[in-house]
């Protein structure tokens, strides 16, 4: 190490010098306190010995000038006055050890091999947090394409088969449940593709009835129906030479699915109310959450448009079986709101990580992202031990006769548990009432009916 010794009796410096180099020790010497923060400023050092009593600058001092100018030096103080207070008085002022005179080079030995496995074991934590960092970026490039993240075996077949299609300017088809992220790989396409400095236009097909969804697709010109007082351009249009998103196709109408089939064809279509041909150059992605192969047996699905849509099938595996990406995700998700909301990321203890293995993720990922939101805004721990909101409806403990309340009255406890229930199922859907019917088991009618009475907007969910 190279160490400085600071003492103004010269030969206590001689003998430090002989001793220190023959143990392999670099050695600078200073005959007073001023003096020797002049070196250490100059040729900093691993550590400095330094009297206790000296002239015009104290050891006292000389530490802690250390401590706030050079913090990563240790420092070692001989003091003749071996008392508990002198020695509790040195620590408190920063010291590292001290030592007593009249002086044991043995023991000063001992206590210069203890500090110098100390700082190599400190450099080698430090090397192990610049590798973990490393990896940490490293494994961020490899496990994902912006905000696709996952290192599991699905994941990344799906991530090599996004790279390899996005350059090539064919028909994709994304398949997954809801909540999967298929307009992330939709747009993951449309950013590595030719066409990336051109528009991407989505367009929700399980929304909108057939008149709503004809329109958006195609436009309308001026008269067409009632309302239309002026021209409308379609998403074809605003799309071209980019790429159309077509979300949910499979609930586009058969009526629909004819003139999607003949813009795929032929890349043209007419707008509502008109008569000439629009030409458009677009890239057309679709996506489903339901087996169109199996709609086109059932005949709820036209057979040509499923064929030339499903140039190139992408099927996103749900959260289930991709368990081993949750706490890259929680992380991922953990991050990106801290840093929107200029806060510091917490961390998962392990106990979190686990409840978030257990679960279910009915809502896929988008579940996972708005349960991280809520971590991020709610909680104001370092480590968060438990995440109280994460409890499954299958996993919801029976109560036993004697636990149920009888106030409120029964009708405002069922009100209060529905509003909770469609809320949830709402968040988890992004307001998408044919999909809160599946997973309900209401008719979409009901549906409508309980989000009128309990003022819920299903636009407040998207």
């Amino acid at each position: 190490m190279r160490i400085l010794v600071i003492d103004d009796e010269q030969s206590i410096l001689r003998t430090f010098k002989l001793r220190l180099t023959k143990w392999g020790h670099r050695v600078l010497l200073a005959s007073d306190g001023s003096s020797g923060l002049d070196i250490l400023n100059s040729e900093p050092c691993d550590v400095v010995i330094t009297d206790l009593k000296m002239g015009e600058m104290q050891g006292e001092e000389v530490v802690r000038r250390i401590g706030r100018e050079n913090s990563a030096t240790d420092v070692v103080v001989i003091t003749g006055f071996a008392t508990v207070e002198s020695a509790v008085e040195v620590m408190k002022s920063g010291a590292t050890d001290f030592l007593v005179k009249p002086l044991n080079f043995d023991q000063v030995r001992l206590v210069l091999d203890k500090i110098e496995k100390q700082r190599t074991l400190r450099e080698e934590n430090q090397q192990l947090r610049d590798r973990v960092h490393e990896l940490r970026l490293r494994l961020a490039e490899q496990h994902s394409l912006r905000n696709l993240v996952g290192k599991s075996k699905p994941m990344q077949e799906v991530l090599d088969l996004i790279v390899s299609v996005a350059p090539l300017d064919c028909t994709v088809a994304i398949y997954g449940e809801t909540g999967t992220g298929k307009e992330m790989v939709a747009r993951e396409i449309h950013q590595l593709s030719p066409r990336s400095s051109e528009n991407m236009v989505t367009v929700d097909c399980g929304t909108l009835t057939e008149t709503l969804l004809e329109s958006e697709l195609f436009g309308y010109e001026k008269g067409a129906f009632t309302g239309a007082v002026r021209t409308r351009r379609g998403r074809f249009e605003l799309a071209d030479r980019g790429t159309i998103f077509l979300d949910e196709v499979a609930n586009a109408s058969p009526r629909v699915q004819k003139r999607l089939l003949r813009v795929v064809q032929e890349k043209t279509f007419e707008r509502l109310g008109g008569e000439s041909s629009i030409h458009t150059d677009v890239r057309i992605i679709a996506a489903s959450n339901r087996n169109l192969a199996a709609m086109v047996r059932e005949g709820t699905f036209r057979e040509d448009l499923y064929y030339r849509l499903n140039v190139v099938p992408i099927h996103l595996p749900p959260l289930r079986d991709r368990k081993e990406d949750l706490p890259l995700l929680a992380r991922h998700f953990l991050d990106l709101y801290a840093r929107g909301m200029g806060r510091e990321p917490p961390n998962l203890s392990p106990e979190a990580i686990e409840q978030i293995m257990q679960y279910s993720w009915p809502g896929n990922v988008r579940e996972l992202a708005h349960v991280m939101e809520r971590l991020v805004v709610t909680s104001s721990e370092n480590v968060i031990q438990h995440i109280p909101f994460l409890v499954s409806v299958e996993a919801a403990p029976v109560r036993s006769p004697a636990s149920v309340r009888l106030d409120p009255p029964l009708k405002d406890q069922i009100s209060a548990l529905e509003i909770d229930y469609l809320t949830r199922a709402l968040e988890t859907f992004r307001g998408r009432i044919n999909e809160v019917s599946r997973r309900s088991g209401l008719d979409e009618r009901t549906i409508r009916r309980k989000m009128k009475l309990y003022d819920l907007h299903k636009e407040d969910f998207k």
